[in-house]
């Protein structure tokens, strides 16, 4: 038997689009990105890193993917994808991370550990479970910046936690289709 953890990533878009992952427990969390690039039909081309969060999807502990400027003396280590193994942060079920892809245009995917199991030897991983929606474009998000001097505001913080929140509800009641 061999231990993994499975994952449920639902990308920030228009339209409900989740992927089940299932990737072995003492792999890293360079095997992770790459299995959210292949899920999503991403190219790989552009930085990306994760944050260790919480219930409320607040930015924590960044695990990048390259390492692209000192470390402070006294501040947070650099934490990077390939050196870190998943099972260092994720151990049980209900952990969450924060995946942002294409800093230019923030491709932000939540992701929640389903269940830490154990799957007969033969189960060739890590592989994709379950999918739901059509993946975007990766090209899709405008990747205009606008410098007028205007403060945008993002309306209602609360109320998009709340459709989060829902939406994991939701699919957390699903029955897996495979």
């Amino acid at each position: 038997m061999q231990k993994v953890i499975h994952f449920r990533i639902l990308v920030d878009y228009q339209e409900n689009v989740f992927r089940d992952i299932e990737v072995k427990y003492d792999d890293t969390f360079l095997t992770l990105h790459n299995m959210i690039q292949e899920a999503f039909g991403f190219d790989n081309s552009q930085m990306a890193s994760f944050y260790v969060s919480n219930d409320e999807w607040e930015k924590g502990q960044e695990i990048t993917l390259m390492e692209v400027m000192e470390p402070e003396e006294e501040g947070e280590p650099i934490w990077l994808m390939n050196e870190t193994d998943l099972n260092k942060i994720i151990f049980e079920k209900g952990q969450k991370l924060l995946y942002v892809f294409d800093f230019l245009v923030m491709w932000c995917f939540y992701i929640d550990s389903i269940e830490v199991k154990e799957v007969e030897d033969i189960v060739i991983l890590p592989r994709i479970t379950q999918e739901f929606g059509s993946s975007p474009d990766q090209y899709s998000k405008s990747d205009d910046i606008v410098f007028d001097g205007v403060e945008i505001e993002h309306e209602d913080d609360e109320e998009d936690e709340d459709e989060l929140e829902e939406l994991f509800r939701m699919m957390g009641n699903q029955e897996d289709l495979n």
